[in-house]
């Protein structure tokens, strides 16, 4: 029996549409730090790499909001 496995402190990025996603994942830059797509504008980013993704959306024209749990 597989039992859900619960993450504390799990760094996701959601975007407003679907398209930024795909074009962050088709950034080889962008990409490395995005380890799993949730759902169509969430994903899981890699630990410890919130601010080289952030200083990449940027770098792409972006203009994130950060909200911290």
């Amino acid at each position: 029996m597989n039992l859900p496995v619960l993450h504390e402190n799990l760094p996701l990025i959601e975007v407003a549409d679907h398209l930024i996603l795909d074009d962050l994942y088709a950034d080889p830059r962008a990409a490395q730090y995005l380890l799993t797509r949730l759902g169509p504008t969430v994903a899981v980013v890699a630990p410890g790499e919130m601010d080289n993704l952030l200083a990449r959306l940027l770098k792409l024209g972006h203009t994130p909001k950060v909200l911290e749990a």
